[in-house]
């Protein structure tokens, strides 16, 4: 019996911004781990690392985006670090529950409606992603000054 992927790479979520397109697909890639490992039996007690990768990778992507944003003065900047903020915490309850309730597919749920709150997202910061060119990243002078040594 072939398994089948959570959630299947579409060329509909290019965003025509490499690295985004590259942490998109490592997001994707971590989610349909998590569920292969589920698919075989395994309690998310023993996914749990697999679940902090997850976390992680959505925290650095989130980073990611705000540097884009923030060279590209996003209007709703404050907004956008605020839902990133707030949707790991929730993934936290809901992992949290899930292993109370032993519903495992309940952080699956969550994924996937994060995953399609996230593309759609995109419709929006999109043209301001491709249209920033060069460096993403603002350093403060210290972290200046410490590279320039």
């Amino acid at each position: 019996m072939q398994k089948s992927l959570f959630i299947v790479w579409h060329d509909s979520f290019i965003q025509a911004e490499p690295i985004i397109d590259e942490q998109h697909r490592g997001v994707l890639a971590t989610i349909n781990s998590l569920h292969y490992f589920l698919q075989q039996g395994q309690g998310l007690e023993a996914l749990m690392p697999t679940v902090k990768i997850c976390i992680s990778y959505m925290r650095f992507h989130a980073a990611t985006e705000e540097g884009i944003l923030r060279a590209a003065n996003y209007p709703d900047l404050d907004a956008y670090i605020e839902d990133s903020s707030k949707v790991i915490e929730d993934f936290k309850t809901v992992c949290k529950e899930a292993i109370l309730n032993r519903e495992p597919e309940q952080v699956l749920v969550f994924l996937r409606q994060w995953w399609q709150s996230h593309i759609e997202l995109h419709e929006e910061i999109t043209p301001l992603i491709t249209e920033i060119k060069g460096q993403f990243c603002r350093l403060d002078e210290h972290e200046k000054e410490k590279q320039e040594k």
